[in-house]
C-alpha cells in the first residue's frame, strides 16, 4: 500500500502517467510497483511510478513492462513473440 506522503512524492516526481505520450494528470493515476510487491518488490519511491488506469491495465493484463533506467527514463519494452499464426477454418 502506498502511503499518503509517497503518493505526494510520486505526484511531484512523475506529474502524471509516465507512459510515453500519455497526458493523463496525476489525479487520473494510481501507483504501480515496477517490481511487483508479490515478488518482494519494495513499496519505496525508486520502485514506484504513476500510471493511468488504461496503462496500468496494459501492464498487468497486456503483458507490457515498465522499466526505470539509471537516468530515470521510463521505457516500455513489449514482450512480443513471433511464431506461427493460428490457422482459420479450411
Amino acid at each position: 500500500m502506498i502511503s499518503g506522503p509517497q503518493r505526494k512524492a510520486l505526484e511531484v516526481r512523475d506529474r502524471g502517467c509516465v507512459w510515453p505520450g500519455c497526458d493523463r494528470p496525476a489525479s487520473w493515476t494510481s501507483g504501480h510497483h515496477l517490481v511487483h510487491w508479490i515478488r518482494n518488490g519494495p513499496t519505496d519511491l525508486p520502485n514506484l511510478t504513476l500510471l493511468c488506469y488504461r496503462h496500468h491495465w496494459m501492464v498487468h493484463e497486456g503483458d507490457w513492462q515498465i522499466v526505470r533506467t539509471d537516468d530515470d527514463v521510463i521505457t516500455i519494452p513489449p514482450t512480443m513473440t513471433f511464431g506461427p499464426l493460428p490457422r482459420g477454418p479450411d
